[in-house]
């Protein structure tokens, strides 16, 4: 993994929309130095009460109210301002997230998402713990100025009371330093329990009438019963701790106040103290208790933040956490005209022939014995065939043999696999086949289809496109007929990845999917194994009639005996 500084990449966040960062910014800095403003005002004004000088107390008056009004008109511009920036940070690391999951291929693509739990917990509390430390330096930039501010107007009345305001700050800087590891520790174990949950949670609900069918609710239960205990624990601890560096700091600032009341002591007793330089410590002090709270918590949040590009940096590009903040347009303000942006497709280039030349791909499963010996692997090859256009090529072989693995590492889709070997176009290797082998130049129906909680013809077309085209995969893919007779047709909702369809008919929706753009090759993993054998016959004549190459997955006769070749993996 890159080395990176979450500091440096927060930076880079900042620079998304400018506009908007440096305005929020900038108000919310003005909000914690114009109490340096009013201190000086009440001071002055308690002076001129003690001088007896009644017109000039009026005034005083009349300009601390001004400049509170002022502070909280700034502080309601800054809010609404920096609610912008806020969802501008947060929505540039989920795009550059999303991105690099919806890319096939290309500089871009990031290695799949473990589970929708997982997904949950990077899109959501990761991209937040960035966007905290970066809040939380805007608290402390303001609070840095104030503190300079009224340290230099305290220390012209008192040099010694003003030096005093530099101990809790080292104390709070000192503490979070030692509680580095455990901080950055808790934080992930927190994270990675809370996606455990989540992903369980999805699961279930997904698969809720398997579920209740086999009686499995309370396993199902007991086993989510324990991984939110565990959650539980996690969560606690993470608080515990964080809470436990605030209440630290919260107490360093006390004891600051009160070590500038000791240190004080005897110039108020001598009375060298006025009762306006008295007024302006009183006024003063408050807000410099904030100031160590605020060091520490951007302390803690640094190393969360850490944690948080770590963990986001496995669905990205790469493994680097940098891919994270990639510059994005982002039309979110309401001005900007909402686009949805086109997928990145390559050109279509006719095929003639196809070939996949000692083609390897290898799973690293771990080492023999106690840990000492070589590391074993699982996988397929070497495999080497020809298939040219119009031909129709079956894959077959016993369960385990690397049918599947054959095909993903053939599509550049095996992220997670060592893949050695060549794959030709027309006799040129292609150098990144995930981003070059999508619609218009091939389609993959893989073995367990994903359809989306939506109609017939979203789930076919999945943006916009002619109906004729929709209505010509249907047909080849032999699903026409059973949309037809569907109560709304095309316009049918088919329920949570296709609950209300049968798996035949959910398996040739997704091949019409596949079928849509028109593809020079279609690969499809195991066809067979939904469709009965009638459909399955008619389903092969209607791709030979199309004129398609077709590589794919079977194991019954009626495909052996329409392929022009036969591919058995031992």
């Amino acid at each position: 993994m890159k080395q990176y500084s979450a500091m440096r990449l927060a930076w880079q966040i900042t620079k998304h929309e400018p506009w908007t960062f440096w305005v929020g910014w900038i108000t919310f800095v003005v909000f914690f130095t114009l109490p340096a403003a009013n201190g000086f005002l009440l001071g002055r004004g308690f002076d001129a009460l003690g001088n007896g000088d009644t017109r000039a107390v009026y005034w005083y008056a009349i300009a601390l109210m001004v400049a509170e009004a002022v502070r909280m008109a700034v502080i309601h511009f800054a809010a609404i301002t920096w609610t912008k920036a806020w969802v501008h940070m947060q929505t540039l690391i989920r795009g550059n997230l999303l991105q690099a999951q919806m890319a096939s291929g290309g500089p871009e693509a990031g290695q799949p998402v473990g589970s929708a739990g997982e997904a949950i917990t990077h899109f959501r509390e990761d991209a937040e713990d960035v966007a905290q430390l970066i809040d939380g330096i805007v608290d402390v930039s303001g609070g840095v100025l104030f503190s300079v501010i009224a340290g230099f107007v305290l220390g012209l009345a008192d040099a010694r009371a003003a030096a005093v305001l530099v101990l809790p700050l080292i104390g709070v800087v000192l503490v979070t330093r030692l509680l580095d590891g455990r901080i950055k520790a808790y934080r992930a174990a927190d994270r990675t329990a809370a996606a455990a949950v989540t992903g369980l949670v999805g699961d279930v609900m997904a698969a809720a009438t398997t579920v209740k069918v086999n009686g499995a609710s309370g396993n199902l239960l007991d086993r989510l019963r324990v991984l939110v205990d565990r959650r539980g624990s996690t969560a606690v601890r993470d608080r515990v701790l964080d809470e436990g560096v605030m209440a630290f700091s919260h107490g360093a600032a006390d004891i600051g106040f009160g070590l500038i009341i000791v240190v004080s002591a005897g110039a108020i007793a001598t009375g060298s103290f006025d009762v306006g330089t008295l007024a302006l410590f009183a006024a003063y002090l408050g807000w410099l208790s904030f100031m160590p709270r605020m060091v520490g918590r951007v302390l803690a949040r640094r190393k969360q933040a850490a944690i948080a590009f770590d963990r986001m940096s496995v669905l990205v590009a790469d493994n680097d956490a940098s891919n994270t903040v990639r510059p994005r347009s982002l039309p979110l303000e309401a001005r900007q005209r909402p686009v949805r942006p086109d997928a990145a497709r390559p050109d279509r280039v006719p095929l003639d022939l196809f070939e996949v030349v000692d083609l390897v791909a290898r799973y690293p499963l771990g080492r023999r014995g106690n840990g000492s010996g070589s590391a074993f692997q699982r996988g397929v090859g070497p495999v080497s065939f020809r298939a040219e256009r119009g031909t129709f090529t079956v894959i077959t072989g016993p369960v385990g043999s690397g049918k599947s693995t054959l095909l993903r590492a053939m599509l550049g889709l095996a992220w997670r696999a060592e893949v050695t070997g060549e794959v030709r176009w027309n006799g040129r290797p292609i150098v990144d086949r995930a981003a070059f082998l999508v619609p218009p130049n091939a389609a993959f129906l893989p073995q367990v289809p994903q359809l989306i909680s939506d109609s017939v013809i979203d789930n076919v077309s999945l943006g916009p496109m002619e109906r004729a085209r929709i209505e010509e995969a249907l047909r080849v893919a032999e699903i026409a007929d059973d949309v037809a007779a569907m109560p709304d047709a095309g316009d049918t909702l088919i329920g949570p990845r296709g609950l209300r369809l049968s798996g035949g008919q959910r398996q040739r929706l997704a091949t019409a999917r596949a079928l849509a753009h028109g593809p020079e090759l279609i690969v499809l993993d195991d066809l067979s194994s939904a469709v009965d054998v009638e459909t399955e016959l008619r389903l092969w004549d209607n791709l030979a009639a199309a004129g398609l190459t077709v590589i794919a997955v079977s194991h019954r006769a009626v495909a052996f005996e329409r392929a022009d070749q036969v591919i058995r993996l031992r």
